[in-house]
């Protein structure tokens, strides 16, 4: 049964897991083939190709496609690509756990993705869809009847997470991603961050969004990091005491040479010059333990 059909929205039924399988594929050509349950594949190493009748998707660790039952596609590894499948379908009944008509009408995503009724779709996982995964597999491992609750409980959760993220394909826009970026950059721009790391945290590919935040900002994603930090780093040394040494721990540059060479190139003086040249009124400071003291509330 389609995970479009009529019936899902409207009478009881109830998801089961018909097939799952880790498997790790190298150097394999799948002919088209088409299944009656709808499936999942995510991509746990490596990378692979997955190609329908109107599509081809180019998949790497963490991402996962959604196909519609009775969509034909074919699989191609062209070096070696480790992966879950899971296979389901829906049962006409009722069962302790609410039906899927009742989810359907409670959850935004999944309305949202049923009325858009795409035959398959690439996600971005960002590890937590299949850690449900995992917990779904390992209750239908223990083929007890006393776990069906909890195979149906996992098993929507798991779901209503493909669904959300299917809503973050349908409604985000480059400027939505960009705010993203620059939101995530305000509150990890302490510690050490990667372009791969951010990416992963906005489920877009890393070149993608360097293109995109490029468009959106003028700027790459790096600089406008380095930007922040001088920014940062500009506000410590002219309205608190705190040495300019320890400044670059806390603006993610753990080098004292690097914030140095980087500060006097964005600023055009050093951090000991710009210090001085600031540094007016001493009341209005903020001392380096009064920093620590909030930081540590």
């Amino acid at each position: 049964m389609s995970l479009y059909n009529n019936q899902l929205r409207s009478e009881p039924h109830f998801p089961v897991v018909k097939f799952y399988y880790y498997k790790e594929w190298r150097q394999f050509e799948m002919k088209p083939h088409a299944h009656e349950a709808i499936e999942f594949m995510h991509v746990l190493s490596g990378s692979c190709k997955v190609e329908t009748n109107t599509e081809s998707y180019q998949l790497k660790k963490g991402q996962i496609i959604f196909l519609d039952a009775h969509t034909s596609h074919r699989l191609i590894v062209t070096e070696k690509c480790r992966m879950f499948n899971l296979e389901i379908s829906f049962q006409k009944g009722r069962t302790a756990f609410p039906p899927f008509c009742e989810l359907y009408k409670e959850n935004e995503a999944l309305r949202l993705m049923m009325t858009n009724k795409k035959p398959h779709l690439l996600l971005h996982d960002s590890d937590d869809t299949y850690q449900c995964l995992r917990r779904l597999i390992m209750e239908v491992d223990k083929k007890s009847k006393q776990t069906d609750f909890m195979v149906q409980l996992l098993l929507s959760e798991y779901l209503i997470r493909v669904a959300g993220l299917a809503e973050i394909e349908y409604r985000e826009t480059d400027q939505q991603y960009t705010s993203r970026v620059i939101s995530y950059i305000h509150q990890n721009y302490d510690r050490e961050v990667r372009v791969a790391e951010i990416a992963d945290a906005v489920h877009l590919h890393p070149g993608y969004l360097q293109r995109v935040f490029k468009v959106s900002t003028g700027t790459s994603i790096h600089e406008f990091l380095v930007l922040y930090r001088m920014k940062k780093a500009k506000a410590m040394l002219a309205e608190t005491d705190i040495s300019i040494t320890d400044i670059p721990h806390y603006i993610g540059m753990n080098s004292q040479q690097y914030f140095s060479t980087t500060f006097k190139k964005y600023v055009q003086c050093t951090p000991s010059a710009y210090r001085k040249r600031h540094q007016f009124n001493e009341a209005l400071r903020r001392k380096s333990e009064d920093i620590k003291h909030l930081s540590e509330r």
